[in-house]
């Protein structure tokens, strides 16, 4: 498998997942921030704007950590989420 991504709309932001060990992601546009903290990007694929309040609720009740989580816009439909813990990222990665 190779890569998958990117189409015509040069008004969204592009996103390349690869299917090797490595996934690189490229957001242009976005206000992702690099940060020391153990961090997810969330993207929910849908044409429509997602409500973000309904999908921190969703995953507030789904994933069950240790410790508290955030979950910031960072753009639309793509979600950023920082973790107090390491343990909890790699537990809802399982």
């Amino acid at each position: 498998m190779g890569e998958s991504g990117g189409d015509d709309r040069e008004q969204r932001d592009e996103i390349s997942l690869l299917t090797e060990e490595l996934i690189q992601l490229s957001v242009k546009g976005s206000r992702v921030v690099p940060n020391e903290k153990p961090t997810l990007i969330c993207t929910i694929w849908k044409e429509k704007l997602y409500n973000p309040k309904s999908f921190r609720a969703q995953m507030k009740s789904l994933w069950k950590t240790k410790k508290k989580f955030e979950i910031q816009t960072a753009g639309q439909n793509l979600y950023l989420t920082v973790f107090k813990l390491e343990e909890d990222l790699e537990l809802i990665m399982e």
